[in-house]
């Protein structure tokens, strides 16, 4: 695709896309995976050191910044291959869109005419010629829209994908532009045929209005009378009948001319142009003038006119009678030689009388069809007349009427003889056909009979087989002619008995003829088939020869470039080569062909070739000419070239036609006699296609720029100069190269051959059709068979014969870029040395970079090729680490240098342009370069590589060694009781906050004893902590945990097969690490004995499967950040406000001591109510979701079911009725129940609430009736409780009001439950004081938290916590990562933090937030 093509072919550009696909794919897979990868690293790297983390972050920034170059060069390579693919896809459309773009240019172009403003002034004959050219033009532009739309429909039924329809949208405005171009044009293009057709009727019309108009003024002349005549008082004049007669056929004639003039005038007048139809109105005025005169002079004139016009009539209609009766004359004529007494005449009279009868009467027949029309005509026009003019002329017409009709008798009968005589001669030519084949089979029966004799089976001659086959040819059609003849007279005879039994006679002798002739052919058959098979077989091989020969003729022409691969011209080209710059050097030097040959020669009378090969090697040099530069198996072939006569010697003759060169006119031109065309005569012209030689070079007319040259004509031996090119560029002569004319005369003779096997391969299809119903059997049959064999011998010269055209077209493609690196070849050679001198400093550089690259793969591969026990046992990996620092440093600064040299030099290479590409050697340099900058990346992945192999290396050792050394300080904490603040204390360096490298190594040496190994304690001391170990890191260390990320079973002992499930740890489930990691050699299972935080479980646990399926993966012990203020609680439950320990506020950190656990609750009560006491209503919560209840059913209530009355007494002996209490009524008790056991029934005291009256009542009477019974609609509260408009308790704003420990509700709706969801809760302690406790996490109120924090404002680091006195220790730049040593703690309203910094390891005091809640760090 960057070879300049835009659209390669089909083949080739399928495959390229699908290469560009494939790759596309390929990077984009890679790019992700890339991707993914640095994702993970770059988390992993937060595990190591500060300075180990901050050189693997840069390195692997680098990276990122590299893979997302890769990534943008991909997705716009992607972009191009979607945008390639398309042009492709639409290749087909786009040409053929681009092709009728161009005839639709074409059309509009040449319709322009018909769109101008003044079309009305174009002249008729220049409007045709503009339509005739549209015409074309149109056709040809609607059949490539037409070839669009089909391919375009075509392409919107494949297209798949967005990519396609888009491409397909775009292409799709572009043919509704040109299809609307194409209407406009046809639009246009109508408009000026209708001006053209408006035109043309204007003018015939215009003529044929003025003859009217001439013959209506003529008339008024003579029945008008003039002025003199009409100031005496003669109102009319009066002309002769001549007159009369003459104007009233004018006036007829002119009436019915306008009348039809008018109508085609008015239609055309319609949507013409406003001129021309101005023009055509004012034309249909005129008729209607013209009508009106012609009236008012019918009306003058009626009384003579009538009477004149009826005399006409009847002598016209005479004359038309007396042409009929002549005819009938004629017939008579023509039927003599019957009338002669002869019945039956001779078959070729009868033949030609019969002929001369049906012409005569046809002839008769005109003339009655025209009189009769006349008179029928001229009878109802006189109906019109009056009756002195109408009367006498209607009895004439009667009178001609009956002789046309005497006559149309006659003719009548005539007729019908007329056809009697032609069947009876038919008949008598259909009984001479039937004796004429007879007289055929007879002479087929002699044919034969030599056949029918005994040994007539033999073969007979070509002469007498071909005799015999035109015999039977010959009577095969008499035969068949005189049946066919007979076969047609059958309907004639119907009805005649004599002509039936005529035909029935006839019927029986051609039905024996050609029984007859059935047996001859039987006889003749078998002979007339051998004979054409050998005749067609002959035939066949005859052509086939001259097959053969056609191709071997083909063959043999294409030879000198298909199998001498053009060698010979290629050498003519060298020698043109020479003779161009020889001719050169002879200008400069003012020498002759003659004098150069001299130089050459030494005086001699010929060039030997010793002689012209040492020459032609010192000429370059000697001319300064590069291009005659030629190998020795060249100057060799140059010479044998020129030595015509082939007498290794190059005389001056053959030396002089090394100059010869030979043109041809493209373009005519004139020759003049001098170079110079201002100052030169014109001598003759030489059209397109003359051949011209010289041995002169060009010269240049400096007076025009034009480059001529001086030619002889070849035909003519005339000589002149002639310019090669105008001064504009126009070729007029081109160069005839020997290998043009070679290609032009193969070119021929494969065309010839390809038609001679088209001529061949038709004799074959014709013969085979006419052998196809030759049988199964017989010669013929046998003939069709051999064809059908040489069959595909045509067809295999004909796929040879393409072949060969292909392979030419091939080789001359061949040819002409094997001609182009020759001529080419001298600048390639300068080329490379320059692109030599280009790429020389940059490949030093290169090998230098690789060289350092081996070095560093050397100096590791003592420890990278190490694993397992012989990895864990290696003393020295500092040493080595170190080293490959080193190195990879060395290499790092070898390899930028070998980029910045690469660089240089790719600066120094021409910059290519539209104009003028880069090809060739500096195209070969560039893409050295580009790919020594490829041998930079991958020599620095490389070293990258071989740099992660030590690294990861060392992390085998380190995390062979943390387990040991962690379960040993672990053991040393148990046995010493220490705490993890004493164990930091025993190894710390007095005077230290941090443990040193050497601390640390000393006090595992004491641990391990003989199995110490400096190097790897000092390697685990930089993995925990690069520039020694902080109590937080120490602590990180030695408390291990993992979280869980597939469900897996906690068991009780370490010993899979003995072990017992104690449950299944959940995913996320955060584990503390006890002891291990161990391995369970039995089953291969790696396994930890591990406490759960969520319920603190302890068991031992798989960490990866042993299918190498991973359940648990190292992180670092949990912490969280608060993101708002957050209740920190004694318990896990929430039982009272009383449980708070205290607030946490924003941005404190809480290390995670226990959970995250699940809190559950029952679903609370709430109840719908209305107050008693002021009537609010709303909702309540009788219990929450804790069990603590607020209100509950009230017994104190009563309702009565049934009415009751109210006393003033309990005794009802003694009391008064207060008032009477309705159904429904409700009553507060106040003292009760109480038994009247004389009575026997129940009686309570209490106060109703509807008017607060005091009394008593009965709840039971003495018979069972129940009157009052406690309310289930009340409620009482025992809280202060709010009471809501909604339902749901946590609803906030919509407080109704708060309700009193006492008040009483009644239950409108409910109570119904209220679910809730179950609180995540975790137990931490927080940083800044240790305050331990439980926190209910949320999403939004909690978030998890590292030590490291990123610099968002520039802000100062202080030596101490507060702010206001401390020393600035240094400036901390926006984007800075710290890491936490102690807090986050409070400084009044301040946020703060003892930090220290990636960047160099500086410790002191940073606000993360101030007082106004401007944040500085965000973790």
């Amino acid at each position: 695709f960057l070879k300049g093509l835009e659209v390669l072919p089909g083949e080739e550009s399928t495959k390229a896309i699908g290469d560009c696909e494939s790759a596309c794919s390929k990077s984009l897979a890679a790019v992700n995976q890339a991707r993914v990868f640095l994702r993970t690293k770059t988390a992993e790297a937060k595990k190591y050191g500060p300075e180990t983390q901050k050189r693997i972050a840069e390195e692997l920034n680098a990276h990122q910044s590299r893979l997302e170059g890769v990534a943008q060069k991909v997705e716009s390579f992607k972009k191009e291959t979607i945008e390639r693919k398309m042009a492709a896809m639409m290749a087909e459309v786009i040409d053929g869109l681009s092709a009728c773009e161009k005839k639709i240019e074409v059309l509009v172009k040449v319709a322009e005419i018909f769109s101008s403003d003044n079309i009305e002034t174009v002249s008729t004959s220049e409007l045709k010629e503009a339509v005739e050219k549209t015409a074309v033009a149109e056709q040809e532009a609607s059949a490539a829209m037409l070839e669009v739309r089909k391919v375009f429909a075509t392409k919107q039924k494949e297209a798949k994908g967005p990519d396609a329809i888009a491409a397909l949208g775009k292409l799709q405005s572009r043919v509704n532009a040109a299809q609307q171009e194409l209407a406009k044009t046809k639009k246009a293009a109508a408009s000026g045929e209708k001006m053209i057709k408006g035109k043309e009727v204007l003018a015939e019309e215009d003529e044929k209005i003025k003859q009217v108009e001439a013959d209506v003024s003529s008339a008024e002349k003579k029945v008008k009378p003039g002025e003199e005549e009409a100031a005496l008082g003669i109102e009319q004049a009066q002309p002769s009948d001549e007159d009369i007669e003459a104007i009233a056929v004018a006036l007829t004639s002119g009436q019915k001319t306008l009348k039809a003039s008018q109508r085609v005038v008015e239609a055309n007048a319609a949507g013409s142009p406003a001129p021309l139809k101005a023009s055509l109105q004012k034309l249909a005025a005129r008729c209607k003038d013209a009508l009106s005169k012609i009236s008012e002079l019918m009306t003058l004139t009626k009384d003579q006119r009538e009477l004149v016009m009826s005399r006409a009539h009847v002598r016209e209609g005479k004359a038309k009678v007396d042409e009929v009766e002549t005819a009938m004359e004629k017939v008579n004529e023509a039927e003599l030689p019957y009338l002669k007494g002869i019945e039956i005449l001779d078959v070729k009279e009868a033949t030609s009388t019969v002929a001369v009868c049906e012409a005569a009467a046809a002839a008769v027949q005109t003339a009655i069809n025209a009189a009769r029309n006349f008179i029928a005509a001229k009878n109802l026009e006189m109906k019109q007349f009056g009756q002195a003019a109408a009367k006498p002329a209607a009895e004439e017409f009667t009178q001609l009427t009956e002789r046309v009709n005497a006559a149309s008798a006659k003719l009548g009968q005539f007729k019908k003889d007329t056809e009697t005589r032609k069947k009876t001669a038919l008949m008598q030519e259909a009984g001479q056909k039937v004796s004429a084949a007879e007289a055929a089979v007879k002479q087929m029966a002699e044919a034969v009979e030599p056949f029918t004799k005994e040994g007539a089976e033999t073969e007979i001659s070509d002469e007498e087989g071909e005799k015999l086959v035109a015999r039977l040819k010959e009577t095969q059609a008499v035969l068949s002619d005189a049946s066919s003849f007979l076969a047609a007279r059958q309907k004639e005879v119907a009805g005649n008995a004599e002509r039936t039994e005529t035909f029935k006679d006839l019927q029986n002798r051609i039905k024996e003829a050609k029984a007859e002739m059935a047996k001859h052919q039987k006889v003749a058959s078998g002979h007339e088939q051998r004979y054409t098979a050998k005749k067609l077989l002959a035939e066949a091989s005859e052509t086939l020869a001259g097959m053969d020969e056609e191709v071997k003729k083909a063959t043999d022409a294409c030879a000198p470039l298909l199998e001498e691969g053009g060698e010979k011209f290629l050498v003519a080209t060298s020698v043109r080569t020479l003779a161009a710059a020889l001719r050169d050097h002879m200008k400069e030097k003012a020498l002759t062909h003659e004098g150069l040959f001299n130089d050459v020669a030494g005086g001699s009378e010929g060039i030997s070739q010793d002689k012209f090969i040492d020459w032609l090697e010192k000429l370059p040099e000697a001319l300064s000419r590069e291009e005659i530069a030629f190998n020795p198996e060249r100057r060799v072939a140059m010479f044998k070239h020129i030595d015509s006569d082939g007498n290794d010697s190059i005389s001056l003759s053959e030396f002089k036609a090394v100059f010869l060169q030979r043109f041809t006119c493209v373009k005519e031109i004139t020759v003049t006699e001098g170079l110079e065309v201002a100052k030169s005569k014109t001598t003759f012209k030489i059209n397109t296609g003359t051949t011209l030689e010289t041995i002169h070079g060009p010269q240049t007319d400096e007076s025009n720029g034009m480059v001529r040259i001086e030619c002889t004509v070849v035909s003519s031996g005339k000589t002149g100069f002639v310019t090669m090119q105008g001064n504009q560029g126009t070729k007029f002569i081109e160069s005839i190269s020997p290998f043009t004319t070679f290609s032009e005369e193969v070119d021929k003779v494969i065309e010839e051959a390809l038609k001679g096997l088209t001529k061949v391969a038709a004799f074959f299809t014709a013969k085979g059709k006419e052998l196809l119903n030759a049988g199964k059997e017989g010669p013929l049959a046998e003939a069709r068979t051999e064809l059908g064999k040489l069959r595909p011998k045509v067809s295999a010269a004909q796929d040879k014969l393409r072949k060969l055209k292909l392979n030419m077209a091939n080789g001359k493609k061949d040819y002409a870029k094997k001609e182009l690196a020759e001529k080419n070849a001298h600048i390639e050679a300068r080329e490379r040395k320059e692109a030599e001198a280009i790429t020389g400093p940059a490949a030093a550089k290169v090998e230098a970079m690789e060289a350092a690259a081996k070095g560093l793969e050397e100096a590791s591969k003592p420890l990278v090729s190490l694993s397992g026990a012989d990895l864990e046992a290696f003393a020295t990996p500092v040493a080595i680490f170190e080293e490959a620092e080193k190195l990879l440093e060395a290499t790092t600064k070898s390899i930028e240098e070998a980029k910045a040299s690469v660089a240089e030099q790719l600066e120094k290479v021409p910059k290519a342009d539209p104009k003028t590409p880069l090809k060739g050697a500096m195209m070969e340099a560039k893409r050295d370069l580009q790919k020594m900058l490829g041998k930079s990346v991958a020599v620095k992945k490389q070293c990258a590589t071989a740099m992660a192999s030590v690294r990861a290396k060392c992390q085998s050792i380190v995390d062979a060694r943390c387990a040991d050394i962690s379960g040993l300080l672990r053991k040393e904490m148990q046995q010493k009781s220490l705490s993890l603040e004493n164990l930091f204390m025993q190894i710390v360096s007095p005077g230290d906050e941090r443990i040193s490298e050497a601390a640390f190594g000393k006090y595992i040496e004491g641990l391990q004893g003989e199995a110490y190994k400096a190097e790897q304690i000092t390697l685990l001391c930089r993995h925990i902590e690069m520039g020694g170990i902080g109590r937080r890191r120490f602590e990180a260390f030695l408390q291990q945990y993992f979280v869980v990320v597939k469900r897996i079973a906690i068991t009780d002992e370490f010993d899979i097969n003995q072990a017992k499930t104690l449950r299944k740890a959940e995913s996320d489930e955060v584990l503390e690490l006890l002891d291990g990691p161990l391995k369970d050699e039995k089953v291969g299972v790696t396994r930890i004995k591990a406490k759960s935080l969520s319920d603190g479980v302890e068991g031992w646990i798989s960490l990866k499967g042993n299918q190498g399926t991973p359940f648990l993966q190292e992180v670092e012990k949990p912490h969280y950040s608060c993101q708002a203020e957050i209740a920190l609680e004694r318990d896990f439950k929430i039982d009272s406000a009383d449980g708070l320990v205290r607030t946490l506020k924003a941005d404190e950190v809480l290390e995670l001591i226990e959970g995250p656990r699940k809190l559950t609750y029952e679903p609370c009560l709430r109840v719908r109510g209305k107050a008693t006491s002021d009537g609010a209503m709303g909702w309540f919560t009788a219990r929450d979701k804790r069990g603590i209840v607020f209100a509950e059913a009230d017994g104190k209530y009563y309702a009565c079911t049934s009415s009751v009355a109210m006393t003033d007494n309990r005794d009802i002996k003694d009391c008064k009725v207060i008032r009477k209490l309705a159904v429904g009524e409700l009553f507060i008790l106040e003292e009760g129940p109480v038994e009247d056991t004389d009575a026997q029934i129940s009686r309570v005291k209490g106060k109703t609430v509807k008017d607060d009256q005091e009394g008593w009542i009965t709840i039971k009477g003495n018979a069972g009736t129940t009157y009052a019974e406690p309310s289930s609609k009340h409620y009482c509260v025992l809280q202060d409780t709010p009471l809501t408009k909604k339902f749901p308790s946590s609803s906030s704003g919509e407080e109704v009001r708060v309700l009193t420990k006492g008040e009483a509700m009644q239950v409108l709706e409910g109570p119904k439950e209220e679910a809730f969801q179950p609180e995540t809760r975790v137990k931490g302690r927080a940083l800044s004081d240790s305050a331990v406790g439980w926190i209910t996490m949320t999403s939004s109120n909690v978030k998890p938290w590292t030590p490291y924090y990123k610099c968002k404002v520039a802000a100062p680091l202080h030596d101490q916590l507060a702010a206001e006195g401390a020393t600035v220790v240094r400036q901390v730049e926006v984007a800075e990562t710290l890491e936490l040593v102690e807090g986050p703690a409070p400084d009044g309203e301040e946020l703060r933090m003892k930090a220290r910094a990636e960047k160099d390891g500086a410790i002191g005091w940073v606000t993360i937030k101030d007082s106004k809640g401007k944040r500085f760090f965000e973790s």
